[in-house]
């Protein structure tokens, strides 16, 4: 249950006043009750009934104000609880790290929203209904036993239809889920790739793309809601033709028979109202819950997931052996290298090179631990490491040809969010060449979208300052400067390879004589022959 996630003072409190809030069925039926039977008695009294109406009144306005209560703590569940499961979610999304991002968008965004209007708002009314239910029965238990039995025995067949039509909707809250994560990844594929459609002038088949998924989803999510729609109508026809009409029947013919006064069969309809409609909308709001199976799935999965807090920062690094490493992929089995074997020393400049599509990515996600090697082994300090990525990744910090960068600060883009002292986030900023930088615009300037505020090579330069601030021995460089102009790649080279702090290991395929004169060693990975300085 979705409220398992709120705070348990708040919902017990809800569950205080939510009583109340059903309370006040009973209490104006039963003063309608009274009220009709001061006036069909033959009594003249007005006064009577004057002071009943003002009781009525006062009364009124006593559950008006707990009202206003019960809502204030029904949308700070709503809220808490929604925190926690975007929390959860975030969390889960991003340590798995997942380079397909449209199920992770369509979760945080639409599907989100979801479960909080079709679940837990539903669970929350489910707890109102259901109490309501409870009290309007009893009372009216207590006023007609024999009306109530004939209400209760009426509500077989909405709850009959509500059986029928819930695995129904369920199947097409599913279709609609699938449609609107596909929907979700085109708006952000149109929107990431509007340069290039306006570049060949064809913004108009990209934005067909992307409204051709919104129609599938559009429809899906017509199906659904039309089904939700059809089962409810058919819910509630079947509550008036046997929750109603007959039973007001069999009442009338009792009135008739003098075994029921006119207050008491019009409490009785009123309450029926309050035990039939609650019966009703708790079918409905199931439905409703119903519905959200498919992205609840998802997020109990994210409640679920442990995250691990790994912030070891290793020891003095003692060299890495590569050893005999070869590598297949499990899709289908193509060997992409075999054979490997590397050994880097403590500050040791290495560069890797082999033509493009050699597989030297790869090489380096073995490193990390994020692939299983088929054959061989790395070893760091002695310890076996492959495929190990808890064990692994601390040891490197990682430089991308295109590095990301978050719409914020760039003080926040440099430490992540990390909180270092001045004196270390100063030390990173000068040895990664960006003092100029940031005396010109401050650490509190924002970088813009993708960086788009900042050069290619002030981009890289923040992603050299965030592995140096990692203090992790080893950097790897992923063709870290191929897209940049050979003046800038040659600045850059030297900012990583004249620290004598990290041992780098650089991939790449192109790089000019002088910047590969800067490594210790260059190892040509597609002849398995190593160069080393003289």
């Amino acid at each position: 249950m979705s409220l398992k996630y709120a705070k348990k003072s708040q919902v017990v409190l809800f569950t205080i006043l939510a009583a109340i809030k059903a309370c006040n069925i009973v209490f104006v039926a039963y003063m309608i009750k009274i009220m009709l039977n001061v006036a069909s008695s033959g009594s003249h009294d007005y006064m009577h009934l004057v002071r009943l109406a003002i009781l009525t009144g006062l009364g009124q306005l006593c559950f008006m104000a707990s009202n206003f209560v019960y809502e204030t703590v029904k949308m700070t569940i709503v809220r808490d609880v929604n925190m926690v499961f975007k929390r959860a979610n975030l969390t889960y999304l991003v340590d798995q790290g997942n380079p397909d991002i449209k199920n992770g968008l369509s979760l945080l965004t639409n599907d989100l929203k979801q479960i909080e209007t079709n679940r837990v708002n539903a669970q929350l009314d489910m707890i109102l209904q259901g109490l309501t239910f409870i009290g309007a029965i009893s009372f009216a238990f207590y006023s007609s036993w024999q009306m109530t039995v004939v209400f209760v025995v009426a509500m077989i067949v909405p709850a009959l239809i509500q059986m029928i039509t819930s695995s129904v909707i369920t199947k097409k809250s599913k279709i609609w889920a699938a449609k609107n994560a596909i929907y979700t990844q085109n708006v952000s594929d149109s929107l990431n790739g509007a340069q290039s459609a306006k570049l060949y002038n064809v913004q108009e088949d990209i934005v067909s793309r992307a409204i051709n998924a919104a129609r599938n989803m559009e429809n899906a999510l017509r199906k659904m809601s039309l089904t939700q729609a059809w089962a409810l109508e058919l819910i509630y026809s079947a509550a008036e033709l046997f929750c109603f009409i007959i039973p007001c029947t069999i009442g009338g013919i009792l009135m008739m028979q003098g075994q029921l006064e006119v207050g008491t069969l019009v409490m009785m309809v009123d309450l029926a109202m309050n035990f039939i409609t609650p019966v009703v909308t708790l079918f409905n709001e199931f439905n409703q819950v119903k519905s959200t199976v498919p992205m609840w799935e998802k997020t109990k999965k994210a409640l679920n997931y442990t995250f691990k807090h790994n912030k070891h920062i290793p020891g003095d690094f003692e060299g890495m052996q590569i050893r005999d490493l070869s590598y297949v992929t499990h899709k289908d089995k193509k060997r992409i290298f075999e054979n490997v074997n590397l050994d880097v020393q403590p500050g040791e400049k290495v560069l890797l090179m082999a033509p493009s599509g050699w597989g030297k990515t790869t090489l380096l996600r073995l490193m990390l631990g994020l692939k299983k090697p088929k054959n061989g082994e790395i070893i760091i300090n002695r310890k076996n490491v492959s495929g190990n990525w808890e064990k692994a990744h601390n040891f490197y910090s990682y430089v991308n040809q295109k590095p990301f960068m978050f719409d914020d600060t760039l003080r926040f883009n440099i430490t992540l969010g990390r909180k270092v002292s001045d004196k270390e986030l100063q030390a990173a900023i000068k040895e990664a060449g960006l003092e100029d930088l940031v005396k010109e615009h401050g650490l509190d300037s924002n970088v813009g979208e993708g960086g788009n505020n900042l050069s290619g090579g002030q981009i890289q330069r923040v992603e050299i300052a965030r592995a140096l601030l990692s203090q992790r021995p080893i950097l790897l460089a992923d063709e870290a400067t191929s897209a940049l102009d050979p003046n800038l790649s040659l600045a850059i080279h030297k900012t990583l390879l004249e620290n004598p702090k990290i041992a780098v290991i650089e991939v790449a395929h192109k790089i000019s004589e002088k910047e590969k004169s800067m490594f210790d060693k260059i190892v040509h990975l597609d002849k398995h022959r190593i160069e080393t300085k003289m």
